[in-house]
């Protein structure tokens, strides 16, 4: 995939490092005049770097997150509930088709599940009563919020409950709460001078947005989205987009496990209480948030639901006879159902390789006819114009708006959408300029001002 967010990040770094701009802030999300943070764009920069300023470095970035993620899920079950149990759990994370295309995304939301396998870990540490390393991991994991999901911080509430549901509850020392602090104040300091600069306009656009209510039909309509959004992730993390019955029983059907495990206490019941109200507060907080919700902004509760497959998994081939082979053909369709998914995946002849393709194939020839510079026009839906402009960038491409007289390629979205195309490329189309309209003198003159590439404001960007 290659889009708007993808283009967006490459001009942020190159903004980095050509302007030497240290940001302390990323792209602008959805709700206008919030910004996402800095980090994930900074742990890009040297993916760049590696690649030759080339977007295909990101791939990198993403695949060694991935990768940690698997790693992660295997260490943290594992200390929770046992190796096997780490080992279904990496199995679940590394095969679930759901979880496999959400990790391919070069977007700074991708990392919400690495950070949601290391947040359940700090929840099990405080109910533990393990503060000396619970407490500096949770500031850390707070920090990370903004540079990762504002949605999130719906999570940040549970530490209490796992603090006082411990059975070996003791006072948290001074140090302890020191190390939170620290590593919160420390991710979360680009907020801050950020905020202090430009008089606190994404805290105050933060609260405007948390306490805007709707009415009470209002919030049936988003309960229903919810959880519509919710049954969709469930059955997608099990059997992808293969639905064999209706999203809503996938959901219903993780819920029986957590019955189950509760009343067979597979773990404790405490504990597993905790990861009940981390499914509560998703659903709460976005059911009555004004924020229009996707499907990503829940991609936060799928940890705590690969946790309780891998207990069910492992109580099921704990056992003998029929339940055991039952568990092992559970697993057996799981894996399979995900790999013919995957490896039936409808391929994106929209993204990097044909962008990529389209630009190079604009500017040899431009070249070709001698033009100094070109103008682009697009004829598509609204926001799939966007994607393009980095490409001409790093083809050092002279690209102006139609009205300024260039000769004029256009870019077509999908074929369709017109009688006919000069050139194709996946499912991008290009109809080439008229030639013989174009005079020379008059193409100079219209490259002779500024190139808009460069100059024309960008949808999410700003300095």
């Amino acid at each position: 995939m290659y889009g708007h967010d993808q283009d967006l990040a490459s001009w942020v770094i190159m903004d980095v490092l050509e302007n030497k701009h240290i940001r302390l802030i990323g792209q602008e999300t959805s709700v206008q005049g919030i910004f996402i943070g800095p980090l994930f764009y900074y742990l890009l920069i040297p993916f760049y770097i590696v690649f030759g300023m080339d977007p295909f470095g990101g791939v990198f970035l993403v695949s060694f997150l991935s990768f940690l993620g698997i790693l992660s899920i295997y260490y943290i079950f594992s200390k929770i509930a046992g190796q096997r149990s780490g080992i279904l759990g990496a199995l679940v994370y590394a095969f679930s088709n759901y979880i496999v295309l959400a990790d391919r995304e070069v977007v700074p939301t991708m990392p919400v599940f690495l950070w949601s396998s290391w947040y359940l870990y700090s929840l099990w540490l405080v109910y533990k009563s393990n503060y000396k390393a619970g407490l500096p991991l949770l500031g850390v994991l707070a920090g990370l919020v903004w540079h990762i999901n504002l949605g999130l911080f719906v999570l940040l509430p549970l530490p209490i409950f796992s603090y006082f549901l411990s059975p070996k509850r003791r006072r948290i020392n001074t140090i302890d709460l020191v190390g939170f602090f620290a590593g919160f104040a420390v991710l979360m300091s680009p907020f801050f001078v950020f905020e202090i600069r430009h008089g606190f306009i994404q805290t105050k656009t933060l609260l405007a947005s948390l306490f805007l209510e709707g009415s009470s039909g209002d919030v049936f309509a988003k309960l229903d989205r919810v959880l519509l959004l919710t049954y969709t992730n469930a059955s997608r993390l099990i059997s992808g987009d293969l639905n064999f019955v209706h999203p809503r029983y996938y959901f219903f059907a993780l819920c029986a496990i957590f019955v189950y495990l509760f009343v067979k206490k597979v773990v404790s019941r405490r504990f597993l209480f905790i990861l009940i109200l981390w499914q509560f507060f998703y659903i709460a907080f976005f059911t009555f948030n004004s924020i229009i919700v996707s499907e990503y902004y829940l991609n936060g509760m799928v940890i705590s639901w690969i946790f309780v497959l891998s207990l069910f998994f492992l109580d099921l081939i704990k056992q003998r006879g029929f339940v055991l082979l039952a568990g092992y053909v559970a697993l057996f369709l799981f894996v399979a159902i995900n790999i013919y998914r995957f490896l039936n995946i409808d391929i994106n002849r929209s993204g990097y390789v044909y962008r990529k393709a389209l630009v190079s194939f604009i500017e040899k020839d431009s070249k070709a006819n001698g033009y100094p510079c070109i103008s682009i026009s697009y004829i598509t839906k609204p926001g799939y114009e966007l994607g393009y402009r980095y490409f001409f960038r790093m083809n050092k491409m002279h690209v102006n708006q139609p009205k300024s007289g260039a000769p004029v390629y256009t870019i077509v979205f999908p074929h369709n959408m017109v009688s006919r195309i000069d050139m194709s490329f996946g499912a991008l189309g290009l109809i080439l300029p008229d030639y013989e309209k174009y005079e020379k003198s008059d193409v100079v003159e219209s490259c002779s001002g500024a190139n808009s590439n460069l100059t024309d404001p960008m949808f999410g960007f700003t300095n």
